[in-house]
């Protein structure tokens, strides 16, 4: 197949083209106006591979972007928990609507959009259906965002699928993996509660397995699957292996979890306030991510796409620490 991949030069979408030209696809890699591809050294020169240039939220700039393209993966997203919701909306909800009318466009009847599960609010759930579970986070604006993004690709006429990549995702290459590194090495990241509350991890091999496969497998229109590694890692086991592979301690602050809730509503209240242009050092969405399960069943991905993962998540993480250089026990994590 030939596949249109939106953001390839990211994290998850520079090693979706390498999985899609590693299994025989042609690729065209669309990258913003602006995006650094140091992330596509590999892709620039394959033989099945074009990158293209073209903003997501300009319609004209996307003209025929879909011509002889069979798929479409949209990876290409502003992430933020904190900050206005205008350009989250602009970006994720109207970018995926410009896309979409490309794509209708050009005749290509396959598309798939990487979404969040921040479209759920984390009241915490173990093994939960990702279809059946209500998106209930409507206050934050980055969840807004994705659920405007996954309406329209629900509602397309061609085949629209939506895949949420577990709660943490993480591989080579990945910006959010290495401040966790760093802040691990530097002693800087507590635990909340005691950690032990349980999420999917999303080592980014399996993820771009679960997307290719959302991509070719045929029928699937109208479907939301969540792609993650097996198991139910606590967030102290998790960070625990990690900190180890690394070279470094296991969080040792812990912050009760009676206390984090209120203190991070106080601390968004100021930011608000006095410093509203500015990212405040913790929001109640990162306050809940460890305060509670946040844990999906594979099932649907299994049965209906054929996904298994390659890796265990523990597997996934010895071979980021192996590939990426920043984050070996003698390499100075930090954000590339």
């Amino acid at each position: 197949m030939r596949i249109l991949v939106s953001g390839a030069h990211g994290f998850i979408g520079s090693h979706l083209c390498e999985r899609l030209l590693a299994g025989g696809h042609a690729v065209r890699a669309l990258v913003s106006p602006w995006g650094v591809i140091g992330n596509l050294r590999t892709v620039q020169t394959h033989p099945n591979a074009e990158i293209v240039r073209a903003d997501i939220t300009d319609p004209e700039s996307l003209r025929g972007i879909c011509d002889d393209v069979d798929a479409v993966i949209h990876s290409a997203a502003r992430l933020a928990d904190w900050g206005p919701p205008q350009p989250l909306m602009e970006t994720n909800a109207g970018g995926t609507r410009n896309l979409l009318d490309a794509a209708t466009a050009s005749g290509t009847r396959r598309f798939v959009l990487v979404s969040s599960v921040a479209v759920h609010r984390f009241r915490g759930f173990r093994n939960a259906d990702p279809e059946r579970l209500p998106r209930d986070n409507g206050t934050m604006p980055y969840a807004r965002s994705k659920i405007a993004a996954e309406d329209l690709v629900l509602a397309w006429p061609g085949e629209g699928v939506v895949v949420r990549p577990g709660l943490w995702p993480f591989g080579p290459r990945d910006p959010q993996t290495r401040r966790v590194a760093a802040a691990l090495k530097g002693g800087r990241l507590p635990l909340l509660g005691d950690g032990g509350r349980v999420l999917n991890t999303a080592y980014v091999g399996n993820l771009t397995l679960g997307l290719e496969l959302a991509a070719v497998t045929p029928k699937q229109g109208g479907r939301v699957f969540v792609i993650a590694d097996d198991g139910a890692p606590t967030w102290r086991e998790a960070l625990a292996e990690f900190a180890r592979l690394i070279g470094a301690r296991p969080p040792r602050l812990r912050l009760p979890g009676e206390l984090v809730l209120p203190v991070a509503t106080g601390v968004e209240a100021l930011w608000r306030t006095f410093a509203p242009k500015a990212e405040p050092p913790l929001t109640r969405y990162r306050a809940t991510l460890m305060l509670r399960d946040v844990h999906f069943s594979l099932i649907a991905a299994e049965r209906h796409l054929g996904y298994r993962p390659e890796l265990s998540w523990r597997a996934g993480m010895a071979v980021t620490v192996s590939q990426d250089p920043l984050l070996r026990p003698d390499g100075e994590a930090r954000v590339s």
